[in-house]
């Protein structure tokens, strides 16, 4: 597919599509990770997404994502069913649905732009990739990229000699990078020490607000995401439970979502 021209059926580059499911169920063997969800993601929204682990958080963002497909019901990007795309469709969807999980999944031998660049290959033309691996390509808008997470100083390093949180800074230039239109950030922050976590959460969100993109922020650290987002969802055993903006969200609503779970509060109302 050649990377300057869109299919039909997507929107313009830079311009986040509504996501949709309908009726969505998504089973592993006899388990419903997701249980017959009805939701709506309106272009440029920042929701945080929470509950107790095991509640099927991370599989709704791949199937946001669209790397997972639902057992039963509908996917919709902009209106279109994720199932009826074009293999060049979907592509396209995928590599402007980007996926921060909670490991940085960076090549350690290789250098910060090689493992930032690796984000735009889905997008290039073979012999742009072939090109990429025998010498730096895109070196200025990496490191215009890395300068605005505080790195750019980093980019001919081997990934192997960073930080955890330098690491993770160089894994969202990766996602960044392609011009994402929808950012899933699963628990992000979850191997990094809390004032390192807060840190990065702060990039993630400030990174998403000036570029105008959807972002849907799976955390543990509502407090840290609570006051930039615009609606709190919560997920409990793949059944959603919560959705509301967060003037609205009451202590007596996490603690209906986190009945049972040794997460709620751990001893400090900071970590949920």
């Amino acid at each position: 597919m050649n990377p300057h021209i869109l299919p039909s059926s997507q929107p313009v580059s830079g311009q986040a599509p509504v996501l949709e499911l309908k009726a969505v169920s998504r089973y592993w063997g006899k388990r419903a990770a997701i249980n017959n969800l009805n939701l709506t993601i309106k272009p440029g929204e920042t929701v945080a997404l929470i509950g107790p682990s095991g509640g099927g958080k991370s599989t709704l963002i791949r199937l946001l994502a669209g790397v997972l497909k639902p057992t039963q019901g509908r996917v919709l990007v902009a209106g279109k069913d994720l199932a009826k795309m074009s293999a060049a469709e979907l592509r396209y969807h995928r590599a402007h649905s980007r996926i921060i999980e909670q490991t940085h999944l960076l090549v350690p031998q290789l250098s910060v732009h090689q493992n930032v660049v690796a984000g735009k290959l889905p997008l290039w033309p073979w012999h742009k990739v072939m090109a990429s691996a025998l010498w730096p390509v895109e070196k200025k808008p990496v490191h215009a990229l890395l300068e605005s997470l505080s790195i750019g100083e980093h980019q001919w390093r081997p990934a192997s000699d960073l930080s955890g949180g330098q690491m993770q800074r160089v894994a969202i230039a990766r996602a960044l990078i392609s011009a994402p239109t929808t950012l899933l950030a699963d628990e992000p922050t979850a191997s990094l020490d809390p004032a390192t976590a807060r840190a990065v959460t702060e990039i993630i969100l400030n990174q998403a607000k000036e570029r105008g993109v959807t972002l849907v922020f799976c955390t543990h650290w509502l407090d840290a995401i609570m006051h930039r987002c615009d609606r709190i969802i919560g997920l409990r055993e793949g059944t959603l439970v919560l959705d509301a903006k967060p003037s609205e969200v009451t202590q007596d609503a996490l603690n209906l979502l986190y009945q049972g779970s040794e997460e709620l509060h751990e001893g400090n109302n900071e970590r949920i």
